[in-house]
């Protein structure tokens, strides 16, 4: 589905979810559609904006500046992918990462440039980042064979939050030539995920947690 089509599909739904989870995908769907109007054009930005579609749909509150970002965000992922995964009913997730899009997973799980103990062994040179490579990637590979959903998408969300911190936090140039096929792959795969994520989460109107920054009556 396209952002236009998720769009219909929350106006044909919206009467009937909670208030903070129409909001939730309606911002979702926005940034959506902001990385279809650019995908072509610059897909560094496209990424950008895939990813805060993304955060729209799992971000249950500000993390605030006492508790660890990264952490947090991590575990975040871990727990929402094994939600996605329970409620996946058709299996969606995995036929798609697998059957339609197993390469791009290929290349992401076997690209040590978005895999964080590399980036760890660049300042500890104790680092032993190659034998925890090596052991991520039999790891994806053993749960692309046993079709565990779960462990995947969260390998992927862990290796995609790598390129994301990246390009966020200015750890690249805009158009590198250098990070293009992460990047490349990055977007293609959120493409190609996001859908099927808002998708289940419009089937599934349950309590998603608390929205980050809710809109306010009295905001100007």
């Amino acid at each position: 589905m396209n952002a236009q089509e998720l769009k219909d599909a929350l106006d044909a739904q919206k009467s009937e979810m909670p208030e903070r989870h129409k909001i939730r995908l309606h911002r979702a769907i926005s940034w959506y559609q902001c990385a279809e109007a650019c995908a072509e054009a610059d897909e560094d930005l496209c990424f950008l904006a895939l990813w805060v579609a993304l955060n729209c749909c799992y971000a249950v509150q500000d993390p605030g500046p006492q508790r660890e970002e990264r952490q947090e965000e991590r575990a975040g992922f871990r727990s929402f992918a094994r939600m996605l995964v329970q409620l996946d009913q058709e299996r969606s997730l995995y036929e798609s990462m697998w059957k339609h899009y197993s390469q791009f997973v290929r290349a992401l799980i076997n690209n040590q440039y978005v895999f964080p103990p590399f980036w760890k062994a660049q300042v500890d040179p104790s680092e032993d980042w190659e034998r925890k490579f090596e052991g991520s990637k039999l790891t994806a590979q053993k749960a692309l064979r046993d079709s565990d959903a779960s462990t995947l998408l969260s390998i992927v969300f862990d290796r995609l939050y790598v390129l994301r911190n990246q390009l966020l936090h200015g750890g690249a140039t805009h158009k590198s030539a250098k990070n293009r096929d992460q990047v490349t792959n990055g977007k293609r795969m959120l493409m190609e995920l996001l859908p099927i994520v808002i998708h289940l989460m419009f089937d599934h109107s349950q309590d998603w947690g608390p929205i980050n920054y809710p809109p306010l009556d009295n905001e100007a």
